[in-house]
């Protein structure tokens, strides 16, 4: 399924946005669709889904290398927030000169992924869900120098009437 998706998904893209020597790498898988990352030959950053049937494709690339420019200081830098239709809410993250160690909603922990280097090694990628239209932040203990910081990343939604929130 995720070929066939990553297959369907790349079929669509223009020669310039194609992912350059280290492939895509898969941050989220559903029943019949998945959502890829990667950079192209000359830096540019790019996320895209796809169903593995061909129902659906879509995919954005950043203008250029420096839309994503590294950060000389530890930090998270959100690259990736897509929902899928109220079933889920995908997000990839990227850490600046540190590690992620945990990511929890409400003080829960959620799962999470790191990716294989798509940029390189200044910025390592992870992808977690949650469930469609969880609302305000998720909380993301990260090491840098040896010491943890914690980390907000906002969430599509900031308040929504009867669904699940993080603080």
């Amino acid at each position: 399924m995720i070929e066939a998706a990553r297959s369907t998904l790349l079929a669509q893209m223009s020669v310039k946005d194609l992912p350059g020597h280290a492939g895509t790498a898969t941050a989220s898988v559903g029943r019949r669709s998945a959502l890829f990352v990667w950079a192209t030959a000359d830096g540019r950053f790019c996320s895209g889904a796809a169903g593995a049937d061909g129902g659906y494709t879509v995919s954005t690339c950043t203008s250029s290398p420096g839309d994503t420019a590294f950060s000389s200081r530890p930090g998270l830098v959100p690259l990736v927030t897509i929902a899928a239709i109220g079933t889920s809410q995908n997000l990839v993250i990227g850490a600046d000169r540190e590690t992620v160690r945990s990511v929890t909603c409400n003080g829960t922990p959620l799962t999470f992924r790191r990716l294989k280097g798509v940029l390189d090694h200044r910025r390592a990628l992870y992808a977690f869900d949650l469930p469609g239209q969880t609302g305000g932040s998720v909380t993301v203990t990260a090491v840098r120098a040896h010491t943890a910081a914690k980390e907000h990343v906002n969430l599509l939604w900031k308040r929504h009437a009867g669904r699940p929130m993080c603080h």
